[in-house]
């Protein structure tokens, strides 16, 4: 039976490479542009009101997205950003 799981993360799991290999394979940066905005601290998720979610497929990290703070709407406005969800 297939486990599908979605968790909220604070740190970048390490299987996160493989999402970003299969990402940049298919033409899209954004998975790097994540992980290089992370490790700077420039974009992390973690203001009031934002989270980054990962889902996984049998213990398998299939998708991340993060929930972020939209600056130039109404407070209560969020953009969702960095959105990949693994091909297979």
């Amino acid at each position: 039976m297939k486990q599908f799981e979605i968790h909220q993360i604070t740190h970048l799991p390490p299987k996160i490479l493989a999402l970003e290999k299969e990402a940049v394979e298919e033409g899209f940066r954004f998975i790097t542009r994540l992980i290089d905005e992370w490790h700077s601290g420039t974009n992390r998720f973690d203001a009031p009101g934002e989270c980054l979610m990962v889902a996984c497929l049998n213990q398998q990290l299939i998708g991340v997205g993060g929930l972020s703070i939209d600056p130039y709407a109404e407070a209560n406005t969020a953009r969702l950003r960095r959105v990949y969800v693994a091909a297979s």
